[in-house]
């Protein structure tokens, strides 16, 4: 299978013929062990993808291209995932990790009730956000998924999510399994949100809040860790 390399300028993979790697592909590449000749597809994150082969020159590596541009289409519908941020990185970057394995379309994180502020401020975010992004930009690369996630730029709170801007709208809930109507996809639905909250759920303020938005869904009968939650209910959407 050949190795997906991440290039981020989209008109360098598109109107060349060879592309120079940026020092952390290629010390990437290096750790690797990868050699000239290794078969190699360079994508941009928004669905361009490019086969070609590995070239090593002095202590540079290139991707000379052997065949035009592809784009791919990003499926439908376009899931995009709420999610209140954990108070540990670690676990919010474990849930970018499956987030791109599973097609994420967009990532917005919550501020909510549970969630420790002065853990999760503006700057907090701002400084984090780009060790998010390369985080994601290897998962992609492991999951040969050519779209890379569109992960907001600031925390929201539930308020501020443009809830009518999807198709179809969902949260994690833990009421009683009877009370909960079947999740069920729509044919024509071309964009879907997904809320999920801390362990323990959501406090009942938040409840009430997203069911003026969104269906619930129960994903299991226990009470499930943050991390396997999401997975659970994006496994579960992309799969109806």
């Amino acid at each position: 299978m050949p190795l997906f390399i991440y290039c981020e300028d989209t008109s360098s993979l598109v109107s060349h013929e060879e592309i120079a790697l940026s020092k952390r592909e290629s010390h990437h590449l290096l750790v690797l062990r990868e050699h000239n000749g290794t078969n190699t597809v360079a994508f941009d994150g928004l669905g361009n993808i490019r086969q070609g082969i590995l070239k090593r020159k002095n202590y540079n590596t290139y991707v000379q291209f052997t065949q035009s541009v592809e784009h791919c289409k990003i499926p439908l519908p376009h899931v995009s995932l709420v999610q209140v941020l954990p108070n540990e990185p670690a676990t919010f970057e474990s849930i970018l990790k499956k987030s791109c394995e599973l097609g994420v379309y967009a990532i917005y994180p919550i501020l909510g009730e549970c969630t420790e502020h002065k853990r999760w401020t503006q700057d907090i975010w701002h400084c984090k956000r780009e060790r998010f992004r390369r985080i994601m930009v290897d998962a992609c690369k492991q999951a040969k998924n050519p779209i890379l996630p569109t992960l907001s730029s600031e925390i929201h709170t539930f308020h501020n999510i443009p809830w009518t801007s999807f198709n179809q709208r969902f949260y994690g809930s833990l009421l009683p399994s009877k009370s909960i109507k079947k999740v069920t996809i729509n044919a024509t639905t071309k964009s879907i949100a997904c809320a999920i909250g801390p362990e323990g759920g959501f406090s009942p303020e938040e409840e009430k809040l997203l069911s003026m938005h969104a269906q619930p869904m129960r994903l299991c009968p226990y009470v499930l860790r943050v991390e396997t939650a999401t997975v659970s209910a994006l496994a579960c959407l992309r799969n109806l």
